[in-house]
């Protein structure tokens, strides 16, 4: 998989793409983390209930910078290189839900989803079961969280807060693709979505970024 390479290396390369495949192991399975160890330690918010008031910041739905607290779990060791302190919460607020979705949301359990029985009567899919049966998925806490993508940016109904009536924040959504908390999403709340969900995980450059270090380092024998 590695193309462009000078032909004076030719002779080493698959060395190098050995070298590039363990680095990549080496750094697989070192902790396993869930969803709530990746959020459990922010500040607890609401569904947010008032249409078209994007702007509109309170301590029920969450704030663009919000309060300090302490950065010490090690899931926020790991995303924030190893630093331990206080951090302001950026980007943690809810997003705007009718009565209607916070009513499926409150009903599920962790785990549920659109074909859950608990909610057959208000589903607004349920003729349409068999196409949209993820439509609606309670996230489970002590699972890795399902991939993030950029639909966020239209609805949160497959990433429902395990323990809350509401999809996750932002916030929530960059922990779990591994950004370090003081990295500051700009724009509307729904845009931050999309650049969380269209995001290369963080984590996951850092250990690519290893590996080719490590090919470099080889190459020029540094």
């Amino acid at each position: 998989f590695i193309v462009g390479v000078h032909s004076k290396y030719e002779g080493i390369l698959d060395e190098l793409q050995n070298l590039f495949i363990d680095t990549i192991h080496g750094e697989k399975g070192k902790v396993n983390f869930c969803l709530w160890d990746a959020i459990f330690d922010l500040p607890e918010i609401e569904a947010k209930t008032a249409q078209n008031r994007t702007y509109y910041e309170c301590k029920r739905w969450g704030y663009t910078y919000g309060q300090f607290i302490d950065m010490c779990t090690p899931y926020a060791k790991l995303i924030n290189n190893g630093y331990v302190g206080k951090m302001p919460v950026l980007n943690h607020k809810s997003k705007y839900n009718n009565t209607r979705d916070i009513e499926i949301y409150s009903r599920l359990l962790p785990g549920e989803k659109s074909d859950a029985e608990s909610i057959k009567d208000i589903n607004p899919y349920k003729n349409r079961a068999g196409i949209f049966k993820d439509k609606f998925y309670k996230l489970l806490p002590n699972e890795p969280c399902k991939t993030i993508t950029a639909h966020m940016y239209y609805d949160c109904h497959m990433y429902i807060h395990p323990y809350s009536a509401r999809g996750l924040s932002p916030r929530e959504a960059a922990r779990v693709q591994g950004f370090p908390d003081d990295y500051l999403f700009l724009g509307t709340p729904n845009e931050w979505y999309r650049q969380i969900g269209n995001a290369v995980s963080p984590l996951l450059a850092r250990v690519l970024g290893k590996g080719l270090k490590n090919i470099l380092k080889r190459i020029y024998r540094v």
